[in-house]
């Protein structure tokens, strides 16, 4: 008679397992050298930047209010009012007809007291929007009102206020709170500041008549270079400050690493890499403003926390 061994069932389990680990070891093994593989190789030959030149203008926003002087115009009678010179703003000349009411067979025609910007339209603040008030808030400056426009055509009251003339020639004139950054002290200091309407514009100069040192903010006081017309259309306005200006080179954020607490980036020296420390901070657009470390066209590696001091293939 034949006997068969019967297996041991652990046997093949344990063969099993042995056979996945060794595949699983092998298949780590050949990632972990494929990949040191290519770093090793980005190591050798990483992507390289030059410093270019750069001047950074800082500013700050400004949230405020607007001052200027102004006259109410009231409606003579009550009736139908138009608007010949349209609903503003609009420069008009002293004497000119800016309003006419009509009611029955007749009208009257209401002229500018004054030359300056026509404006159909109030937001109930005519002449209750005064400096003296305003800048003895201690508290933040209020928020001015809506302008109500007043429409062609639109029935009005005898009496009531249907528009006004903001005089020109004047200076347009500004109260707001800046945060001390920059060197904006030396700038009030000096009783000229310069100021933009927005991001686009060119900067110019405008005359601090009056500031103040309040914490870590001023509060200040200008006379605007400018006053276009569409401005008094509303008396809440933020103003961009310039608060100075700083040169160096700019290297993109990623080539600034930190080494033993220092701030630095990976230099090419021919064909050779050393970590130099760097001073300056970053700034729009994933750069770094170097202010002293670099000089301009010194070739830098790019991923600075992947990098290594020593000899780089560069081609």
């Amino acid at each position: 008679m034949t006997q068969h061994k019967q297996e041991n069932p652990s046997v093949g389990i344990a063969y099993k397992i042995f056979y996945f680990l060794s595949i699983a070891a092998i298949l780590f093994a050949w990632v972990y050298a494929f990949r040191s593989y290519f770093e090793h190789y980005d190591s050798l030959h990483p992507e390289i930047t030059w410093a270019v030149p750069w001047l950074q203008s800082d500013i700050v926003e400004s949230r405020g209010v607007f001052l200027w002087n102004e006259t109410k115009i009231i409606s003579p009678r009550a009736g139908t009012v138009k608007f010949p010179l349209g609903t503003g703003p609009v420069k008009v000349q002293k004497g000119v007809v800016v309003a006419r009411v009509t009611a029955g067979g007749s009208a009257d025609d209401i002229k500018a007291p004054d030359e300056g910007y026509f404006l159909a339209g109030l937001d109930g603040l005519e002449g209750n929007w005064r400096y003296a008030s305003l800048w003895s808030e201690e508290m933040e400056l209020p928020k001015a009102p809506d302008v109500k426009l007043i429409k062609d055509g639109e029935s009005v009251q005898k009496g009531v206020g249907i528009g006004k003339i903001v005089q020109q020639p004047q200076d347009l004139r500004f109260i707001g709170y800046a945060d001390l950054t920059g060197n904006l002290v030396e700038h009030l200091a000096s009783y000229r500041v310069m100021v933009k309407m927005d991001a686009l514009d060119t900067p110019s100069r405008a005359q601090v008549r009056v500031y103040e040192i309040i914490g870590h903010r001023a509060k200040i006081y200008l006379n605007m270079p400018w006053f276009p017309p569409d401005l008094i259309l509303s008396r809440n306005y933020e103003l961009i400050i310039g608060v100075g200006e700083t040169s160096g080179v700019t290297i993109p954020e990623s080539a600034v690493t930190i080494r033993d607490g220092r701030a630095g980036t990976f230099v090419l020296r021919g064909s050779v890499s050393h970590f130099s420390e760097v001073k300056g901070r970053t700034i729009d657009g994933g750069r770094f403003l170097v202010t002293d470390g670099l000089r301009l066209g010194d070739a830098v590696i790019v991923d600075a926390s992947a990098a290594r001091e020593g000899r780089v293939k560069l081609w």
